[in-house]
């Protein structure tokens, strides 16, 4: 509908209310569309809202369960409101309906980091590299998740690959010295520190 691409419009100039506004008329106009409750609950997450746009996620799944995006975008607040285990469900069902869904894939494996629950989370990890091979972020995570898992080697590869696509990543620099540093390689560790 015109309205959610004129509030679409709003959002990109920073311009929440209107937009909001917009996406209200909307609901109102198109109920029976799901992806306009989804839209409005983005916003109203993005306004720091995570409870009611939970409940828009729900209604946009009421009318569309295999919405894959509406079930990220719950997971999403879900993991705002503190309810991990909740969140991990949701993420994995959006990437059961999109198995290519690289952003569910890596916040699925930061819901599960949150929840200690390490090794599950370095699959979801690798499957966000394999379909975003210049996601710096991902990489970051997967050498933290590793390195606490002991898997010395394989984190400083990752932090490796993060430096490698940024090579300002200040927080991968240190983490990479600190996995050198316990490997005993004190020299690469120190030319990481200092960067």
């Amino acid at each position: 509908p015109a309205l959610v691409n004129l509030a679409a419009l709003y959002q990109d100039a920073g311009q929440l209310a209107a937009a909001e506004s917009l996406l209200r008329a909307a609901v109102a106009a198109y109920p029976q569309v799901a992806d306009v409750h989804r839209r409005l609950g983005a916003l109203r997450k993005r306004q720091g809202h995570d409870g009611e746009a939970e409940a828009l996620y729900l209604q946009a799944l009421a009318l569309a369960p295999h919405l894959a995006e509406a079930h990220y975008n719950l997971a999403n607040a879900l993991k705002g409101l503190g309810k991990l285990d909740e969140a991990v469900a949701h993420y994995r069902t959006a990437i059961t309906i999109n198995p290519e869904f690289a952003i569910s894939h890596y916040n699925l494996g930061n819901a599960l980091q949150e929840l200690g629950r390490l090794d599950e989370a370095v699959p979801h990890y690798q499957k966000t590299m394999d379909i975003r091979p210049d996601y710096t972020e991902a990489y970051y995570n997967m050498g933290n998740v590793l390195k606490e898992l002991g898997r010395l080697d394989e984190a400083v590869a990752s932090h490796y690959k993060a430096i490698q696509i940024k090579p300002d990543y200040a927080v991968s620099h240190n983490n990479l010295g600190s996995a050198l540093q316990e490997l005993g390689r004190l020299d690469e560790a120190v030319a990481h520190y200092k960067k």
